[in-house]
């Protein structure tokens, strides 16, 4: 195949040869080096063949002692399909400017990846990312990564991290959000580790401060559990009082939530029809091509299914062409009537998001729920366990001119 390829780009012609002696022929053919290709016998004095312009003309110089004669019937190959196309200039400056397009293409930016993790605002870097005019359609060669970065990081105190990355005519923004120092030590006071609400210590480090608690107690929501008043200890005080620090600890505890949740008995439920509709559009860059005439596909209950395609060449390269697919499935809607027993997996998994939105930082260890039906309405009630960290820093509000002074011994003689 590839071989076929290769002569085809020196030009082949298709070749018809009749005579009686076929046969010497062929042998004056393999004496000169003349490669015949894909022959075939039509008759006992024809036969075809394949063979190249170069070729050619070297059979034309060979003496005529072979009493056969060749006719071309076909030419195929490139100098042939230039010399039929060298007249059109149209096609020729398409061409032309097709490579032109292609090429700009690929030097701008049409595809942008970026995610934001939690604490980045991402409507505002894209917006300051617009205002340095970097976008869709944007030339790759315009960014300056470094530039991008101090700008970025100096515009947004939100940012720990920026960067923005070039591959091929994708463009990767990657962010980080700047972690806020705990409040004690902005406010750089004395503070005190409280219990943010009941349990039973089950586990706790202390770095700084006086341990007010041990590990088995309980505790009740605003308790001290570590105190930042700190006691001399004669092997390590020769001199000096005491002295307040600002208390710093981990305490982790068995803690318990009470929850209700309720719901209807009574719902809407979906059956699909199989009847659905697609409509298409073509996306380019920014513009919208619609391949539809009606602003709407239809009325009444439906799901509405949205997609879209991005044209890639490789890993790298991606055109700034997308397809755009939206397909709506039609459904009718029954009211049904469900059971406690039917609901209360549904209730159970609002019940344990409700507590986990709640925990400061920990993990649900049990659940104990009741389903009943209660006025047209299934309420559920549970108790939920669970292990999480409860100590909560908060200002103590004492200094050290508080707290009383040792007065000095008096020496012998004074």
């Amino acid at each position: 195949m590839v071989s076929d390829w290769i002569r085809l780009c020196g030009g082949m012609l298709d070749i018809r040869v009749r005579g009686a002696e076929l046969e010497r022929f062929l042998n004056l053919c393999a004496r000169k080096r003349i490669r015949l290709h894909r022959m075939e016998r039509k008759d006992i004095d024809e036969m075809r063949a394949s063979i190249s312009v170069r070729d050619f003309y070297r059979l034309s110089r060979l003496p005529q002692r072979t009493r056969c004669r060749v006719h071309i019937i076909k030419r195929r190959g490139l100098p042939f399909l230039l010399k039929k196309l060298r007249r059109r200039y149209a096609l020729w400056g398409g061409l032309l400017l097709m490579c032109f397009v292609c090429y700009e293409l690929s030097t701008r930016i049409w595809v942008i990846q970026a995610d934001f993790p939690q604490g980045v605002d991402g409507y505002a870097v894209m917006e300051e990312l617009e205002q340095l005019g970097i976008g869709i359609g944007t030339k790759s060669a315009d960014i300056d990564a470094h530039a991008v970065k101090v700008h970025m990081m100096t515009a947004l105190d939100e940012l720990k991290f920026f960067a923005v990355n070039v591959d091929g005519n994708t463009l990767s923004v990657e962010t980080a959000a700047a972690e806020d120092p705990p409040e004690n030590e902005k406010e750089n006071g004395i503070h005190d580790v409280v219990a943010l609400r009941d349990g039973v210590i089950q586990k706790q480090v202390v770095r700084r401060g006086t341990e007010q608690r041990e590990e088995g107690d309980a505790v009740l929501k605003g308790d001290v559990l570590v105190d930042a008043l700190v006691e001399p200890k004669e092997e390590l005080y020769s001199v000096g009082g005491s002295h307040l620090v600002d208390a710093s600890a981990d305490i982790w505890a068995a803690t318990r939530y009470y929850v209700t949740r309720k719901m209807p008995l009574e719902a809407d439920k979906k059956y699909k029809t199989g009847a659905s509709k697609t409509r298409y559009a073509i996306c380019f860059g920014k513009t919208r091509i619609n391949l539809y005439f009606s602003s709407s596909l239809t009325q009444g209950n439906c799901d509405r299914i949205i997609s879209t395609e991005t044209i890639w060449l490789n890993d790298h390269l991606a055109l700034p062409l997308s397809l755009y697919c939206e397909t709506v499935e039609l459904y009718t809607s029954k009211r049904v009537t469900h059971t406690a027993e039917e609901l209360q997996a549904k209730l159970e998994y609002g019940a344990r998001r409700a507590v986990e939105q709640q925990l400061n930082e920990g993990n649900i260890t049990s659940m104990q729920a009741d389903a009943a039906e209660e006025d047209g309405a299934a309420v559920l009630r549970a108790a939920v366990w669970c292990y999480e960290q409860i100590g909560e820093s908060v200002e103590d509000g004492r200094t050290q001119a508080d707290l009383p002074q040792e007065e000095p011994e008096e020496t012998e003689g004074s």
